[in-house]
């Protein structure tokens, strides 16, 4: 029994002895201080030497290099470019920066000289001009001006832009008509712009007969708005905006030739009405 005892206790002191020799291994090796590897120096694999930083900063070399860099469908490039806006500081634009490949021209309307008038059309307060109508005395009151150009200026294969701000006092039994081109009535347009009737604005294209006007605009007339027409030579379409917003397009545009057009204004009574009108600035460009 003895013999028996004695050979458990040095199992015992043998098993013992071992885990504390093995616990305190484990604790040198646990809290022994090594040197620390910075993730960045490390090589990218056993294979290629070339460390995870370098890699970074070769990778974006390249990526500075490629000029084709974030002008892909929806990146940043193609967003900037797509905006209706780009913002840059006030005063930030400088006269070189105009365009070069196009004829524009700007009226504020200092004068009437180089204007035909009709009825009564005078100049406004501080700039504009006021087209006055009164019915049975002054039925139509109108400014047009022709564009002298090297061949017609209204030229369909050019991207064109007409833009002007206007209100009138009243719209019942009126009619309005803003744009680049020659009016003769209301079915007889040559030319694009706004065609306004008792209050109703539509965006208008003709080439004579029959022409092809938007749905109603659905905007006041009688406060003051920036209307711009825009013709796409390219698509062959106009597209029609009231400050700064596309309200309406026409498409499939088929012109059967070129005019040299009038810019014309005109304000008329189809009815018992007295009003006026007041066209404050004109803006018209044609692509060389």
């Amino acid at each position: 029994m003895k013999k028996k005892q004695f050979i458990l206790w040095i199992i015992l002191v043998s098993f013992f002895s071992t885990g504390s020799i093995n616990l305190t291994e484990h604790y040198y090796l646990k809290n022994k201080t090594m040197a620390e590897s910075v993730w960045g120096l490390l090589a990218k694999s056993q294979e290629d030497p070339e460390t995870i930083e370098e890699a970074i900063v070769r990778l974006i070399a390249e990526h500075e290099a490629d000029a084709g860099a974030h002008t892909g469908a929806g990146e940043s490039l193609e967003t900037h470019k797509a905006q209706e806006i780009v913002d840059h500081p006030v005063g930030s634009v400088v006269a070189d920066k105009e365009s070069t490949s196009e004829t524009i021209i700007k009226c504020f309307f200092e004068s009437l000289d180089g204007w035909s008038t009709v009825g009564t059309a005078v100049l406004d307060e501080l700039l504009g001009v006021k087209l006055t109508i009164e019915w049975g005395v002054v039925n139509v009151s109108r400014i047009e001006g022709i564009i002298t150009y090297a061949g017609n200026f209204l030229a369909y294969a050019k991207n064109m832009l007409f833009q002007t701000t206007f209100w009138a006092e009243e719209t019942e039994n009126t009619i309005i008509f803003a744009g680049l081109g020659n009016y003769a009535s209301v079915s007889n347009v040559e030319g694009f712009g706004f065609l306004i009737i008792d209050g109703i604005v539509k965006g208008v294209w003709g080439d004579g007969a029959s022409p092809t006007f938007t749905a109603d605009l659905e905007i006041d007339v009688t406060d003051s708005h920036v209307y711009r027409a825009q013709y796409n030579a390219l698509e062959q379409s106009v597209k029609f905006y009231i400050d700064g917003v596309l309200k309406a397009t026409i498409e499939d545009i088929s012109p059967v030739g070129d005019i040299e057009p009038d810019v014309d204004f005109r304000y008329e009574a189809t009815d018992t009405i007295d009003g006026q009108m007041h066209i404050k600035n004109l803006f018209i460009s044609r692509e060389a």
